[in-house]
């Protein structure tokens, strides 16, 4: 039985793990990945998290997809000061709820989502990770994690197009704006 204490322990370890293994692959598709997409992430993240009490500002979510199949998505909220929750669309609520599901993820798409602690059930809805959020929050290892899994589940590279939907953080701040 999986427990909450092991799936934060699983994430905890992947987020130590990440930036290294990422370096030793010199150059790797999810390097590049992390390169062109961890700071508005990151930047995001940052901006929901100071808009302060989640019970209270309850739109702080970050949604990040690929609009060329936006049925392919990672979004997260912050529910609490000290908790996210993550979740990596499965299809479940893709049709409406008295049509048939037409979308489901691949075995091995659901096995990365496994590995990097999602749940792996998609009868009921989405593939989902409960994080404790430490103080001060480590808003790259959840950028990391977001994007781990667009890469590692649904295909995502540096040279996908990913939007962002964020209500308390719209648009990019000129911190991750490239200078030419």
């Amino acid at each position: 039985m999986v427990t909450r204490s092991s799936v934060a322990g699983i994430a905890t370890g992947i987020w130590l793990l990440l930036p290294a293994a990422a370096l030793s692959q010199g150059g790797s598709s999810f390097e590049q990945l992390l390169n062109q997409y961890r700071c508005p992430i990151v930047d995001r993240l940052e901006r929901i998290y100071a808009k302060g009490n989640p019970e209270k500002f309850q739109d702080g979510y970050l949604i990040v997809d690929i609009p060329a199949r936006s049925e392919n998505y990672v979004q997260c909220i912050f529910y609490k000061t000290d908790k996210i929750i993550c979740e990596a669309a499965s299809g479940f609520y893709l049709n409406a709820p008295n049509e048939p599901r037409t979308m489901y993820l691949s075995a091995d798409a659901i096995a990365a989502l496994g590995r990097l602690g999602f749940s792996t059930g998609d009868s009921e809805g989405n593939f989902r990770i409960d994080l404790d959020v430490p103080s001060p929050p480590k808003h790259n290892a959840i950028a990391e994690l977001v994007l781990r899994a667009l890469h590692d589940a649904y295909g995502a590279r540096a040279e996908t197009k990913l939007d962002f939907h964020a209500p308390y953080a719209p648009h990019a701040s000129p911190k991750c704006v490239p200078v030419s």
